[in-house]
């Protein structure tokens, strides 16, 4: 980089051409490395293309450009690395956060606003702590226990817990795969969420990569199929994850298959599926325990029997509003004297999730979160209808449950 040029406008250009070699986005890693030198947003950059670089820092901006050449990735060369809308520490001993992980973290929390009273989550192969810390952010009571069979990376990981201070709800520990007080044969489960980004890239496939010796092969080669530690976390995760709990794990785009069949195989009565990412890639299984808990829906006993025929329950508000409202059992006595005080002749629709043909979403409401069956409800579905009647003040205050 020759020495007469000083300002970004003579700088950005040259830096860019440099890199052409050795990014796809050279441009912009230009204008991200030159505002990581100076300071500034990269939307500075942009805008003061006047602006004048001294010698010492032309000199420390080659000394950086050269790593990017030798190629080194540039989340390494900055030192850190956005994920989840929070800034994370990076070294070479951990993985590069990637933007697809955060659909992760999204459904993770998704399921924790539904179960509020479920708070004990552990993340296997935290790496830099960026999924466990961006749950504690995003859920503030959750308490969650971190693993990593490597020390350097956990010494990464408590870093950017301080760092965004949620140290004091996050235990790391080193262990492969399950921390050590949660194995044995008289240990229980002790999770309501287990949640990975093991290493799934199958070796062969792996040496063919870029990515290859510029990201630690620790946090990326799953073996020769590149499920060997997947197929481990399932064969022992129903030793770790409580009932009515929720397993959930990235993969890669091309393991959809296996990995829910190893899912089904370790969770038989489980609701599994699988998530696609933003480029329409397979990329993470849900395999939730909850989905196996029946659901209720409340109604008026003739309405029920009108729609046996038809083999679909479709509710009067179900026109206007496209779903039919449900709850969870210990949700209903609440709903029944808030929307039906004092009505005779209820009954409680007992309902086998996994049964449904229509979809189901949990959603919020005003008064917490709820099962929306998007679609009528196939009487099929329906495993038991019991009384639901309220006391002589119209009161509801208990029901009955399936004999």
């Amino acid at each position: 980089m020759p020495s007469s040029l000083s300002t970004l406008a003579d700088v950005l250009p040259e830096l860019a051409d440099s890199l052409q070699a050795h990014t796809e986005t050279p441009a912009l890693d230009a204008q991200v490395l030159l505002a990581h030198l100076l300071g500034r947003p990269r939307t500075w950059i942009i805008a003061h293309h006047e602006a004048i670089l001294t010698e010492e820092q032309k000199t420390s901006l080659a000394a950086l450009a050269a790593r990017l050449q030798a190629g080194e990735p540039l989340p390494y060369v900055l030192g850190h690395q956005e994920f989840y809308g929070l800034d994370f520490s990076l070294t070479p001993d951990v993985l590069i956060p990637r933007p697809e992980t955060e659909l992760l973290v999204e459904r993770t929390a998704a399921w924790l606003r539904r179960h509020p009273t479920r708070r004990a989550a552990l993340e296997v192969g935290t790496g830099s702590g960026c999924i466990a810390i961006a749950l504690a952010v995003q859920i503030p009571d959750l308490a969650l226990q971190a693993t990593d069979i490597s020390l350097a990376a956990l010494d990464v990981a408590r870093r950017n817990a301080h760092m965004h201070g949620v140290a004091g709800r996050i235990t790391f520990s080193q262990a492969d795969l399950f921390p050590v007080s949660a194995q044995g044969a008289t240990a229980q489960p002790a999770f309501d969420i287990l949640c990975a980004n093991l290493p799934y890239i199958p070796t062969p496939t792996l040496h063919q990569l870029p990515i290859y010796g510029r990201e630690p092969s620790l946090a990326l080669d799953g073996g020769p199929d590149g499920l060997t530690l997947i197929r481990r976390l399932l064969d022992q995760a129903s030793q770790q994850i409580r009932p009515e709990g929720l397993v959930i794990l990235e993969i890669e785009a091309s393991q959809g298959a296996s990995v829910h069949q190893l899912a089904q195989a370790a969770f038989p009565k489980a609701r599994t599926q699988i998530l696609r990412d933003l480029a329409g890639k397979d990329r993470v299984i849900e395999v939730d325990m909850t989905e196996s808990s029946p659901i209720v829906h409340l109604c008026e006993r003739s309405a029920w029997q009108a729609a046996q025929p038809q083999g679909q329950y479709r509710p009067a508000a179900f026109a206007q509003e496209g779903f039919i409202h449900c709850s969870r059992p210990d949700q209903v006595v609440a709903v029944a004297n808030r929307y039906y005080h004092g009505m005779q002749n209820m009954v409680l629709l007992w309902i086998d999730p996994q049964r449904l043909e229509a979809a189901l979403r949990w959603e919020e409401s005003g008064h917490g979160v709820f099962p929306h069956i998007y679609g009528p409800l196939n009487t099929g579905a329906v495993t038991a209808v019991t009384d639901f009647s309220p006391d002589a003040d119209g009161t509801f205050r208990t029901y009955q449950l399936p004999g």
